[in-house]
């Protein structure tokens, strides 16, 4: 590997030093740089080689982390707060949406409380039917309360009450699977999502690893739905306007997903909260289609607008 006096010169050096210093305070940036260019003028003037110098003194990486880190500290903190809060509301219209969707259909968790939704009977009244369902409206919604609570919360009952509440999602997803389960699972989602945030380290601020990763999978889950539909619309469905309008946008969600395309991203979430919509004004036979590729799409579309670094941006920074 190449020596930092064989890779710069100190024109150079300096040159690279402020690129990677763009995303630190003007003055603090400017402060360092003035710094390093001094050291290497003292350098020079005790008859030291600008090699011996750019050596001594590591690489322009080396010499802006520590600045680096410590403005990056408090930035990510900022960061992780914005995206609780952001999850937060999220888990709370969810819980709404999903107590439209179950106090409709059969066998749901309300059910199994209080029993059939409508009473049966000649006492049957307007008045019961009207106050079991307000039950159990409270109860879905009580639900999205508890996930976006973890929202407000810091510290180490952040951690433990939102591994509690991703916990009890998951379990209720699991228990009522076969019937309303899979409309919980958004919510079980945005709990995981808000364990993750009460897990990260503010220090951690390379997420590119990670966002390459997500980057490839969430391509491929968006797009796996337009190639399918693709290949039906030339087999057993008749292609139509409508069909040719969500294949030419989940494509370009895909595509825009896998690019980082910021406009694509927007796109893609607004596609998924359409459709989550949709699913609680038209439950017929697609309501579980609709709500299961609302959550994909929104949820990708969510992660990639919270935690994707924008491109052009220099030292990691959103």
């Amino acid at each position: 590997m190449a020596s930092t006096a064989e890779q710069y010169s100190a024109e150079a050096y300096l040159r690279e030093l402020g690129k990677l210093l763009r995303g630190a305070p003007r003055d603090m940036g400017l402060e360092l740089l003035e710094d390093v260019a001094q050291h290497i003028e003292d350098g020079r003037a005790l008859g030291r080689d600008d090699d011996q110098i750019l050596a001594a003194l590591g690489s322009p990486e080396t010499v802006a982390a520590p600045l680096m880190a410590e403005y990056a500290a408090p930035q990510e903190r900022a960061i992780l707060r914005r995206n609780s809060l952001v999850l937060g509301a999220v888990a709370l219209v969810l819980g709404v949406l999903v107590s439209i969707i179950d106090t409709t259909l059969a066998d749901t968790l309300g059910d199994l409380i209080f029993g059939a939704s409508v009473p049966e009977g000649e006492g049957s009244s307007y008045d019961s039917i009207y106050e079991q369902g307000a039950l159990q409206l409270l109860i879905f919604a009580i639900f999205g309360l508890g996930v976006a609570a973890t929202a407000v919360m810091k510290g180490k009952a952040a951690r433990i009450y939102g591994y509690a509440a991703a916990l009890c999602m998951t379990a209720l997803v699991a228990g009522l699977i076969t019937s309303s389960g899979i409309f919980y699972i958004p919510s079980m989602v945005a709990a995981w999502m808000l364990v993750g945030i009460n897990g990260r380290s503010s220090k951690s601020v390379n997420r590119e690893p990670r966002s390459k990763l997500i980057r490839i999978i969430g391509g491929t889950a968006l797009l796996l739905p337009v190639v399918l539909l693709g290949a039906a619309s030339f087999t057993s469905i008749e292609p139509n306007v409508a069909v040719y309008a969500y294949l030419a946008l989940g494509l370009a969600c895909g595509i825009g997903f896998l690019s980082n395309s910021r406009i694509a991203l927007w796109a893609t979430c607004a596609n998924g909260a359409a459709l989550l919509a949709v699913s609680t004004v038209d439950q017929g036979l697609l309501l579980a289609a609709f709500w299961l590729a609302g959550t994909v799409y929104f949820f990708f579309g969510l992660y990639g607008l919270m935690w994707f670094t924008r491109r052009g941006t220099a030292g990691g920074q959103r």
